[in-house]
């Protein structure tokens, strides 16, 4: 008689310490749990992590978010902040995820849209960074560098802001500037100066006090006065109609005004301006028409309007230092501008440092990178 063997193959699910070396396996393992045991293999997950997003091999972002909805997406810097990235639901959970890969030093800011209208932070991350819509989660990778200068320290010496309200005469009212002296600046004499236009938010949202002081105590670059120029209708001054205008009111009523009341050299190379976006136009603009007061250009994440451009191509070079920067997950617009206008400062001979980062068109991106900026014109 012939003896029948029973061959039994046994299926087993990985435990959830193995699940807890990568993400892409506690998801299956939760997605094929059975429903009563999903909401503890869940809890157990969640409280072993220790950072959110959970970020896996350098390059691989898991971003997760617990929450009873119909739909929950994601938007940021890595898709335009359009509504079209949708987040993945376990299914008999509350836990939505949504995976990326990105550059091993890229920062990103982004926002979850429960149910397609309500925007909010990612309530595990407690990394943000502040902008002049609010306040958006931050990704930080693990190899971007870290940023000291933008940290107060009470052990160094700090430089002090002024306030002055200057007559604006297409505005028919007096306009406020905020003026900083580093520190001994009463011992210094004939300092160089910087005008940063959209001046309130690189105050509030870049730090740039915090960044003056770190590198003027340190003595990564020199002594400076910087001159903080808010907008009043930033897009006609910066890149329409005003440009003129506004041009006149830093060229006519502030620079005079630093020359009467401050200790500022009046040599041009001594100059700089720096904006960010349209901020980036009108430095460029004010540096082409009036070489004779700046040289030094600093334009973050810049538009450089198609005029502009031709009006850079068809003239004699000048002697500007130009710095522009720009993102790989910056506005496609200004991308394809700057991808016109670099080649035409390579063919004219300028002077100029084009820097491309990982991150996107946000505050957080542009006072990473001022210190490259500040230390380009200003190092000691």
């Amino acid at each position: 008689m012939k003896k029948m063997v029973l061959i039994v193959i046994l299926f087993v699910i990985p435990s959830l310490s193995e699940a807890d070396m990568a993400v892409s396996n506690f998801l299956e393992i939760l997605n094929n749990a059975p429903i009563e045991e999903k909401y503890s293999l869940l809890e157990s997950f969640m409280d072993r992590q220790e950072l959110f997003p959970i970020i896996e091999d350098s390059t691989n972002v898991y971003f997760l978010i617990r929450q009873k909805a119909k739909s929950v997406n994601i938007a940021g810097d890595f898709n335009t902040w359009q509504l079209d990235t949708f987040c993945t639901n376990v299914p008999y959970t509350d836990l939505w995820y949504y995976t990326a890969r990105f550059e091993p030093d890229a920062r990103i800011d982004y926002k979850f849209i429960i149910d397609g209208t309500n925007w909010i932070l990612d309530p595990l991350n407690n990394n943000t960074s502040s902008g002049g819509f609010g306040d958006n989660s931050e990704l930080r990778m693990p190899a971007l560098k870290p940023v000291p200068e933008i940290e107060y320290y009470e052990d160094i010496k700090h430089g002090s802001l002024r306030d002055t309200l200057l007559y604006c005469d297409y505005l028919g009212q007096d306009r406020k500037i905020v003026i900083y002296c580093p520190y001994d600046y009463s011992q210094k004499d004939e300092l160089p100066f910087v005008v940063f236009h959209d001046g309130q938010d690189y105050l509030d949202f870049a730090q740039t006090k915090n960044i003056l002081d770190y590198l003027i105590y340190h003595k990564e670059i020199k002594a400076v006065v910087a001159v903080f120029v808010s907008p009043v209708k930033r897009t006609e001054e910066y890149a329409g109609k005003l440009k003129k205008n506004y041009s006149a009111f830093i060229t006519e009523k502030v620079i005079p005004f630093l020359y009467d009341y401050y200790n500022v050299s009046r040599q041009a190379e001594d100059h700089a301006l720096i904006g960010a976006s349209n901020g980036g136009n009108i430095s460029l603009w004010l540096g082409f028409h009036y070489p004779e007061l700046f040289r030094m250009i600093g334009a973050q994440s810049s538009y450089v309007e198609e005029s502009l451009q031709t009006t850079f191509a068809s003239s004699d070079t000048l002697p500007l230092d130009i710095y522009i920067d720009m993102g790989k997950y910056d506005i496609p617009k200004l991308k394809q501008l700057a991808e016109t206008f670099i080649p035409i400062l390579s063919e004219k001979g300028y002077m100029f440092t084009f820097k491309e980062f990982n991150g996107g068109h946000s505050w957080g991106s542009w006072k990473t990178n001022m210190k490259d900026i500040l230390i380009r014109f200003f190092g000691t």
